[in-house]
């Protein structure tokens, strides 16, 4: 998986459309990947949807 899936929520949910068993995800240090397949996402800022600044 190619893309970056950027989402508002510091929580989210994977299941490679129910290739894998549905896992949840926390965003709180900005970004992480799926450990089944890979796939990255990114938590953003809800006003400019700009990458969130973990610094």
């Amino acid at each position: 998986m190619g893309n970056i899936i950027r989402s508002t929520e510091e929580i989210v949910s994977c299941s490679d459309n129910g290739q894998h068993p549905l896992v949840y995800i926390n965003l709180k240090d900005g970004i992480a990947r799926c450990q089944y397949c890979g796939q990255k996402f990114e938590k953003v800022d809800t006003e400019s949807h700009a990458p969130k600044n973990t610094a």
